[in-house]
């Protein structure tokens, strides 16, 4: 079952998950919805299991313009169509919770965002290097300093 618009979307996490979350139509061609950090897991519980939605294509993340002190987060999953989940997470202490138990095809994908921008996905034994070469030392690449580098 897919959801017949966004408003559905947002009333079933509000049912299952007593989360307020808002329709974002930032993104081209591809619905969203905003979510708290604290309740992805209950979220994709429930698309999972009442809407049977399960493919994760990709997970980004990005910090944009001026807000240099969050971590936009995305899930991006696929069920006919697209459907993004986005929260975010603050530079300084970005974390939320892996979802591998439940998708392992996560795996990946939260490897990637924890090497590149320093996310910790809590509930993993270890997030091992993906990427980077093994004596890099420099923290996340793709987080920007101070002076709006990256």
């Amino acid at each position: 079952m897919r959801p017949n618009n966004l408003d559905d979307l947002v009333a079933l996490i509000k049912a299952k998950t007593g989360a307020d979350s808002t329709i974002y139509t930032g993104i081209a061609n591809e619905p969203a919805v905003r979510i708290p950090a604290g309740k992805l897991r209950e979220v994709v519980t429930a698309m999972m299991d009442d809407l049977d939605i399960t493919h994760l294509s990709a997970i980004t993340a990005q910090q944009r313009g001026e807000e240099k002190d969050l971590i936009e987060l995305i899930y991006h999953f696929w069920q006919g169509s697209g459907i993004a989940v986005m929260m975010s997470l603050p530079v300084k202490s970005p974390q939320v919770d892996s979802l591998i138990d439940i998708i392992r095809g996560a795996d990946f994908y939260e490897r990637e965002v924890a090497e590149m921008f320093g996310v910790q996905f809590a509930g993993r034994k270890e997030t091992p290097p993906l990427l980077l070469p093994d004596e890099w030392d420099q923290g996340p690449p793709f987080i920007s300093d101070e002076e709006g580098d990256v």
